[in-house]
C-alpha cells in the first residue's frame, strides 16, 4: 500500500506563490497543450522542452520537493516496465549490442525505453501539477468555463465537470481510507510483507471494504447533494467569478511560445 500511500494526485497543496494565483483556465490549457503534443509526437527533444518549462513551473510554485518526489517514487515500477518493454521489444536497425536469450539489446530499444519513459512523466506530472497547484473548486470553475461553448450543443457540461471534479476528489480519500484499513488489519495481527505477488495477494481482502466505504460515501454525497437543493440542467451562480490578471496574460503568452517552439521541433 506504499504506493497508495505516496500518491499526490487528487491532493492539494495550499500556497500564495504566483502559480497558485494563475487563473485555472490557463493551468488547465498548459496542461491539455502539453498532452496534445507529447500525445501526438514522439521526440525526446521535444519531451525534454517540456519537462524543463513543468520544473520550472514547480520551482515557482514553492511545492515541497519531497512532495513531488515522494509522488513519482510510486510510478517507479511503471517507468522500469516501459523502459525494459521497449528496449527488449524494439527490433534494432541500427545494430544490435548484445543477446539475451530471444531478446536483443540496442541503441534504438534503449532510446525508445526513454522516450516512452519521459512521456510517461510528463502525463503524470501534468495531472499532479494540477492537483497540488489548484483546488478542487477552482478545477471545477476552470472546467466549466472552459467547456462553456459545448452548452450550444445541448451537452450536459455542468453535471459531466461536476463528475469529474467529484471523482478526483474521491481520489485522495479512497487512498487515505485504504491506508487506514492496512493499519487496522496490521493492528490485528495482518502480515503484508513479502514479494510483489504476495504483497498483492495480502492486499487484495482489503478492496471489499474498501468498495463498501466509497458507495457509502458517495450515497451520503447524494443526499447531501439532495438536501441543497440540486437540480440536474438549472443554471447555477459562482461564489467566485473567474478573472484574467496580469500574470495569467504572461502564462498565455508562454504557453503560446512553448507551442511555437514544439511546432519548430516536430517539423
Amino acid at each position: 500500500m506504499s504506493f497508495f500511500e505516496d500518491l499526490a494526485i487528487g491532493q492539494y497543496h495550499p500556497g500564495d506563490s504566483i502559480i497558485h494565483r494563475i487563473d485555472p483556465r490557463i493551468k488547465l490549457l498548459l496542461v491539455l497543450v502539453m498532452v496534445l503534443f507529447v500525445a501526438v509526437a514522439v521526440n525526446i527533444k521535444l519531451y525534454l522542452l517540456w519537462l524543463i518549462l513543468f520544473s520550472g513551473l514547480f520551482l515557482l510554485s514553492k511545492i515541497p520537493v519531497q512532495i513531488l518526489l515522494k509522488s513519482l517514487k510510486s510510478f517507479i515500477f511503471f517507468f522500469i516496465f516501459i523502459f525494459l518493454l521497449q528496449v527488449l521489444l524494439t527490433s534494432e536497425s541500427f545494430g544490435t549490442y548484445f543477446y539475451f536469450g530471444y531478446f536483443q539489446i540496442g541503441w534504438e530499444g534503449i532510446l525508445n525505453g526513454l522516450v516512452y519513459s519521459l512521456r510517461l512523466l510528463l502525463f503524470i506530472s501534468g495531472a499532479i501539477f494540477l492537483s497540488l497547484s489548484t483546488s478542487p473548486m477552482e478545477l471545477l470553475d476552470g472546467v466549466l468555463k472552459l467547456s462553456g461553448p459545448l452548452k450550444k450543443l445541448k451537452l450536459p457540461v455542468e453535471e459531466f465537470s461536476l463528475m469529474s471534479m467529484i471523482s478526483i476528489r474521491f481520489i485522495p480519500l479512497l487512498l487515505e481510507e485504504g491506508v487506514n484499513l492496512k493499519k487496522v488489519q496490521m493492528a490485528r495481527g495482518a502480515d503484508f510483507e513479502g514479494n510483489l505477488v504476495q504483497r498483492v495477494k495480502k492486499t487484495f481482502p482489503l478492496l471489499i471494504p474498501l468498495f463498501i466505504s466509497s458507495f457509502r460515501k458517495a450515497d451520503d454525497l447524494a443526499l447531501a447533494l439532495e438536501a441543497r437543493g440540486f437540480q440536474s440542467g438549472e443554471k447555477r451562480s459562482s461564489y467566485q467569478r473567474l478573472k484574467f490578471k496580469k500574470e495569467d496574460y504572461l502564462f498565455a503568452v508562454i504557453i503560446i511560445l512553448f507551442s511555437f517552439l514544439s511546432f519548430r521541433i516536430i517539423l
